[in-house]
């Protein structure tokens, strides 16, 4: 990290060089931070931190917890552990009580920004926060005007663990899962990434992705700051993963989500019939940005984004490996592949095809003994859990699923909130949840059914274990009366969410593997009815799957920028099923995706 530390001895106190930006907006003036204001702020909460550094546990870094989201106090929390060569402990958005209190439990300080004292409110009487923890709300302006003088870069190159995220696993049985992250792993993640890179390449890095990611997390502001550059946040209420707004951020570079990247999709063919430059029309610069994904892009999305100019670099990030493994680059990009590793990362292949993950970016595995249900580092050697193939150039191949068949990822607080809110305002009889990729989803959608008095919520999740986690999170939250689990797989969906004797399907949710997503609307189609609602989240929301429902015909499907992204589909014909399911949407069910189904529609 000696590079950030250069340039920051350099340049904190310019008035003149923003380190962050917010757009305007509709009755909004655009912000700007200077580097000044932000490292000046950044100095003053390591004074204020001072104190909690003397009362720190001894032999180990000043361990802070850190709520933030996509606000300026992000930017100036990180260089303040920065110079304080301090651990960051980030609560993710969308953590549950039980993930909050492990990434808390031994922290020595707690910074929340606004919206962060208001989760922290929320789980005030649950243990989250250990007694007598200092908690410090933040507020730039007010940092930057009561610092003591410039902010004071460290001089000296010790490596220490720079952050701890929550690690695979982290909210299922073995909870607690934490790996953590080194400085030097870092710094090789920075130097890979800017060899790739013209000069310049993250002098306006825009916010498309919330910094609560992990990627986000370790390199967001390290990689503007090493090109004297900025972040740019998303505009208030407008959220990270929305369309119209990189325009005012004349970005150089952004990440994209699926989602993103089809709104983009068509916004540049509007772009086109109305005869203006993509890139201007899209981002307000002259030439497109690196637009960089870490999931894999869809072939035939690739190649309509290609046919746009809008080519998009996919890549494969683990935390465990500093959240890079591999990515498709200016240099090197090869369609249908997670790209090949950087400089600083070795990959290679296991007996059974695993790929293992080894160089100078594993991270460390701080969990308890009993929450060690991730991924293992063996001889050297990260045991990934994803079957791939590696090219004889190096590109990595995907051949089964990208994440571990663990208990999940937590969900968003906007998915969250999306399907709460879908059960409550539809009131569905039946409802279905297959693949458990998002592990609080299932809770959701029953505490809806639990709310309402009314109906029935069917998990269909094809592992035992992620099963078993969600039977006991349902008892544990007093939901099973209202949903019930089984270990099945897509075969089990064609007998419908009761067995022979099931209802229709008024709401499905498919969190699941790509591979599977068509698989498993073709197997609840004979459940469906007009006005049932089809969600796919993320990376299940691809290729043939979304050939199928934006054909025109069955359904009226819209991609939302909601977290991960999701396709929502709205069934307009009567499935193949039985004569009784065919009368239309059941009283009191309702579209929540509203459409005027006309002749020319």
């Amino acid at each position: 990290m000696r590079a950030v530390d250069a340039v920051l001895h350099r340049h904190a106190e310019d008035p003149d060089r923003p380190l962050v930006e917010i757009p305007g907006g509709t009755g909004r003036a655009a912000v700007a931070h200077s580097y000044r204001e932000i490292t000046r702020a950044a100095r003053g909460l390591g004074d204020r931190l001072a104190a909690a550094r003397a009362a720190a546990r001894p032999r180990r870094p000043l361990r802070v917890g850190m709520l933030c989201g996509d606000t300026p106090e992000f930017a100036v929390t990180e260089l303040a552990k920065l110079a304080l060569r301090a651990t960051g402990c980030p609560v993710p958005p969308g953590a549950s009580p039980r993930t909050a209190a492990a990434l808390l439990a031994d922290v020595d300080a707690v910074v929340v920004d606004a919206p962060g004292r208001e989760r922290l409110a929320v789980w005030e009487h649950l243990g989250v926060l250990p007694p007598g923890r200092p908690v410090t709300v933040l507020d730039t302006r007010e940092l930057a005007d009561a610092a003591a003088g410039p902010y004071r870069a460290p001089t000296d190159s010790r490596d220490w663990i720079c952050k701890i995220l929550a690690g695979p696993g982290a909210d299922g049985p073995g909870s607690g899962a934490r790996v953590g992250i080194r400085g030097d792993a870092v710094a090789a993640l920075l130097d890979s990434l800017r060899a790739e890179v013209p000069p310049g390449t993250f002098a306006r890095c825009a916010v498309t992705l919330p910094l609560s990611t992990p990627v986000q997390q370790v390199a967001a502001v390290p990689l503007a700051v090493l090109d004297r550059g900025c972040l740019i946040l998303p505009p208030a209420g407008g959220g990270p993963d929305a369309a119209p707004w990189p325009a005012a951020a004349r970005p150089t570079a952004l990440p994209v989500t699926p989602a993103l990247a089809v709104a983009f999709v068509g916004a540049a063919r509007v772009a086109r019939r109305e005869g203006r430059p993509v890139a201007a029309a899209l981002f307000g610069t002259a030439e497109v940005p690196l637009l960089w994904c870490g999931t894999d892009v869809p072939e035939s999305l690739q190649r309509e984004l290609d046919s746009l100019g809008l080519p998009v670099y996919a890549g494969l990030g683990l935390p465990e490996n500093t959240c890079l493994v591999s990515w498709n680059t200016p240099a090197g990009r090869r369609a249908g592949t997670m790209g090949r590793p950087p400089a600083h990362v070795r990959t290679g292949l296991g007996p059974d095809g695993e790929l293992l993950v080894g160089g100078a970016g594993l991270a460390e595995d701080l969990s308890p003994g009993d929450a060690r249900v991730g991924r293992a580092v063996v001889d050297g050697w990260l045991h990934t859990g994803i079957r791939a193939a590696i090219d004889a150039d190096g590109f990595i191949h995907l051949i089964g699923p990208a994440r571990p068949e663990g208990p999940g990822e937590p969900a968003g607080p906007e998915i969250c909130r999306l399907l709460y809110a879908l059960v409550r305002s539809m009131r569905p009889e039946s409802v279905v949840e297959f693949g458990g990729g998002i592990a609080d989803a299932l809770d959701q959608l029953a505490a809806g059914a639990r709310a309402n008095g009314a109906g029935r919520v069917t998990g269909f999740l094809p592992d035992p274990r992620r099963a078993s986690s969600a039977r006991a999170r349902l008892t544990l939250l007093g939901l099973t009366p209202w949903a019930d689990v089984r270990d099945a797989g897509v075969h089990e969906l064609g007998r419908g969410p009761a067995g022979a004797a099931a209802a229709p399907v008024d709401l499905a949710l498919l969190d699941c593997r790509p591979d599977l997503a068509l698989p498993a609307l073709t197997a609840l189609e004979p459940w469906l009815r007009p006005g049932s609602i089809v969600i796919a989240v993320g990376r299940a929301a691809t290729g043939a799957y979304l050939d199928r429902v934006r054909d025109g015909a069955d359904y009226l499907s819209i991609a939302l920028p909601v977290g991960a992204g999701l396709e929502v589909s709205t069934r307009l014909t009567p499935g193949p099923g039985p004569d009784s399911f065919h009368g239309g949407a059941r009283p009191g069910v309702r579209p929540a995706v509203s459409s005027r189904q006309s002749s020319g529609e």
